[in-house]
């Protein structure tokens, strides 16, 4: 992998990163006050009486880091995602995420079109609530999740095939609930691949969730 494929693709990708967390900065060290004023957080369910699943569905932005030779836009694509919480900082979680872009992989002179997909399953906990110290627990949930299953990534060129692989999912991400069962997300961070060809994938997510 050159030096200019890497900074193209870790540029973006850090950025992604920083304003989420300048996000989730802002948003949990805003008065609570206000927070109830705008979302009404005194009607919701916070991390001590909330448990019981939840699906979501998010817009990706991501791109893939290929190795030496090949080089890669940024691409679009939606994920799917269904839970369960178990405890107020604990969840489980089924994930997935299809990306798909046209000309966007350059090998040589020439373009192709990409896809790929991923299925992942893992933890998602709630820091905040696991230490008991939640400025707004009603609206703003910060999180992390991890998560491991398998994808497949496809270039459309010639003498190429789809490729499966083992993968290993790592994200950040805020909850924001504006009422006690819609509520948004804003998330970042990026999949481990076992495939050769393919160093890593960073993406950032924004959506839309429902919990029951």
């Amino acid at each position: 992998m050159t030096s200019s494929i890497r900074n193209d693709l870790e540029t973006p990708f850090r950025k992604s990163l920083l304003l989420l967390a300048l996000l989730g900065t802002v948003l949990t060290g805003a008065p609570a006050f206000a927070a109830e004023s705008l979302f009404g957080a005194g009607e919701l369910r916070g991390y001590d009486d909330y448990t019981g699943p939840y699906a979501a569905f998010g817009v990706v932005i991501g791109r893939v880091d290929y190795d030496d030779g090949v080089d890669s836009e940024a691409s679009g694509g939606f994920t799917l995602t269904g839970g369960y919480r178990f405890l107020p900082w604990l969840s489980g979680e089924a994930h997935f995420i299809f990306l798909g872009g046209n000309d966007n992989v350059e090998i040589g002179n020439n373009d192709f079109d990409s896809e790929g997909f991923a299925f992942t399953f893992g933890p998602k906990i709630y820091p905040l609530a696991l230490m008991d110290e939640s400025p707004i627990p009603e609206t703003i949930q910060p999180y992390a999740t991890i998560g491991i299953g398998g994808g497949e990534l496809e270039v459309d060129a010639p003498n190429t095939d789809a490729e499966d692989s083992f993968v290993a999912r790592f994200i950040l991400g805020v909850d924001i609930w504006a009422t006690d069962n819609v509520g948004f997300f804003v998330e970042g961070g990026g999949y481990a691949v076992e495939e050769d060809s393919v160093d890593g994938i960073g993406v950032f997510t924004f959506g839309a969730q429902y919990r029951f």
